[in-house]
């Protein structure tokens, strides 16, 4: 999910994407009205501009808030705007405006779906997040439950920021907030044993702080820097459950964070007004009051609800009744117009490949990563802002996160024990985007490149398994996870042959959406999909160390 400069990875053995060598963007998609613009050239149409802020003025302070280290430490004190909230019901008739007429039909299986109501305030200046959240959880799982567990994802050191709990209830009924892991963990002690089928409400208020100038040292999707608040997994964020065993292990900085299943959002967020909030799913309600603007946004069927407020500039366009925006720094107006073209030919070419991507909203913001190239969550992706002068390593980032739009975010997995479920799909997509967009050279060359990360892992004698807990790769977990694990989407494709494996692709995603997954979910549809038997394959690539023919 993260791609990670390759220094950055030889340094660090976190995972990565190595970008290939340099080539002509195309100028434009069969039938597509947007074109790439090569990195050199502006971009011939003005974007719409929203209040920019000067890359020169006086630098934000450098300090970093240390993070906390006790499981007992007080709360910070700050005043949440709706700690006494009266909450409506959440009405799920409104999610519909997050999705596209043809998918509006996904919310007769809200039943599945836990709900998330959020009002807040966000603070530029005090890098700040106070909110009331209110969680209508079911437990879907198969034994009775006497607690609840909620990741804090801004408590851990990789964020270098923090999130305080106040005022936890279940059902009206306030209980003690207890932290667990350095305050990683929000354990909720139930009143009474949550039975299989039944729901409880846990609302709380919390407050979640970002360092300010922390890409280099910290991840930069929480953090504020150069003109964008980035406030990725700013909430308390229900764990998953599967007979009685929670996920509640720290999870390794290899992958991506957030292991979460699929919820749907009501959130209003108030802000001032000249900063633009860019979010999982769509605005669907404005009002301005005095410097502020309130906003209430809802997500539709979604794995994690994402926000940052930005003063950058946007343009936008269309692709298949899905509006695509992408926010830049003034000074990478040409970089924004590509990332852009990128993400609607890539949706465009992945609806075809995979099917359709069921939401109206997908957003690129280009952000200070440092740490890394680029990282998605649903909606909307995050692209450090040191490759918007560079095009080809730009268009590779952009396709390959916004893949992950369909592998992770709608087909959900295992980011820590499985991760090379949406790893694969998602690196595979650069060499279905290259067929669809340049042609069978473009895509012989991703293939290529994938082989030379797995021959590298094999060279070194560092071949191993690839489903795998991300803690227990060593030193291979790149070559593995972005290298052999994609070569086995290859061979599968050999296997079946052109016609069966499209009709996997299309199965496993359409079967799958809003799930969360296993391999052997994927043996399944594969298996499906060919009506052969698959099993000593997929032992031999994924689960074992054997020998394989490189396709």
């Amino acid at each position: 999910m993260r791609i990670i400069p390759t220094l950055v990875l030889a340094a660090t053995v976190l995972a990565a994407c190595a970008t290939p060598t340099a080539n002509a963007l195309p100028t434009s998609m069969p039938g597509s009205p947007a074109t790439l613009v090569p990195a050199a050239v502006a971009p011939t149409n003005m974007p719409t501009v929203v209040p920019t802020i000067s890359l020169s003025e006086t630098p934000e302070p450098s300090a970093i808030p240390t993070p906390v280290a006790t499981a007992t430490a007080s709360p910070v004190p700050e005043r949440t705007v709706f700690s006494q909230a009266v909450w409506e019901p959440f009405d799920v008739a409104a999610q519909a405006a997050a999705l596209l007429p043809t998918t509006r039909g996904d919310l007769d299986r809200a039943g599945e779906w836990n709900r998330y109501t959020i009002r807040g305030t966000i603070d530029p200046a005090r890098r700040t997040l106070s909110a009331s959240q209110r969680l209508e959880y079911t437990n879907r799982d198969s034994v009775a439950l006497d607690k609840l567990y909620f990741h804090l994802y801004p408590n851990l050191s990789d964020f270098v920021g923090r999130l305080d709990v106040t005022n936890l209830a279940v059902n009206g009924t306030p209980v003690p907030v207890a932290y667990q892991l350095n305050r990683y963990l929000l354990r909720v002690d139930l009143p009474q044993p949550l039975e299989p089928g039944a729901e409880a409400v846990v609302t709380l208020d919390f407050v979640a702080r970002t360092p300010v100038n922390a890409s280099g040292p910290a991840y930069g999707a929480f953090n504020r820097e150069a003109g964008v608040l980035a406030l990725a997994s700013a909430y308390p964020i229900a764990a998953v459950v599967r007979g009685g065993v929670w996920d509640i292990e720290r999870p390794d900085a290899k992958g991506d964070f957030v292991n979460s299943e699929t919820s749907l959002y009501d959130v209003t967020l108030s802000a001032p007004a000249d900063w633009n909030l860019v979010t999982t799913g769509v605005a669907i309600n404005e009002q301005i009051e005095g410097a502020n603007r309130n906003t209430r946004f809802v997500s539709g069927p979604q794995r994690d609800f994402t926000l940052a407020a930005t003063q950058l500039q946007q343009v936008s366009g269309e692709v298949e009744g899905i509006r695509v925006t992408s926010y830049y720094r003034s000074n990478n107006a040409a970089g924004g117009k590509i990332a852009l073209d990128v993400a609607i030919n890539s949706v465009r070419a992945y609806n075809k490949r995979f099917g359709p991507y069921p939401l109206r909203e997908l957003d690129v913001i280009e952000i200070a990563a440092t740490r890394f190239l680029g990282v998605e969550y649903p909606g909307l992706t995050m692209i450090d802002s040191k490759i918007y002068g560079d095009a080809r390593t730009l268009e590779t980032t952009v396709v390959h996160e916004v893949a992950h739009m369909w592998f992770y975010s709608t087909v959900g997995n295992d980011v820590q024990r499985e991760s090379w479920l949406d790893e694969a799909f998602a690196s595979y997509a650069q060499i279905i985007y290259g067929e669809e967009v340049f042609g069978a050279g473009r895509a012989a060359e991703e293939l290529a490149e994938f082989r030379r990360r797995y021959a590298n892992v094999v060279q070194a004698g560092r071949d191993a398994p690839v489903s795998q807990q991300n803690r227990t790769f060593k030193s291979n977990y790149f070559g593995l996870v972005y290298g052999k694990a994609v070569l086995f989407l290859q061979v599968l494709r050999n296997e079946l042959g052109e016609e069966a494996f499209d009709r996997f692709l299309h199965d496993y995603y359409a079967e799958n959406r809003y799930r969360y997954v296993s391999g052997s979910d994927l043996l399944a549809s594969a298996e499906e999909a060919c009506g052969c038997q698959l099993d000593t394959l997929y032992q031999n690539w994924i689960v074992k160390k054997a020998p394989v023919k490189v396709p």
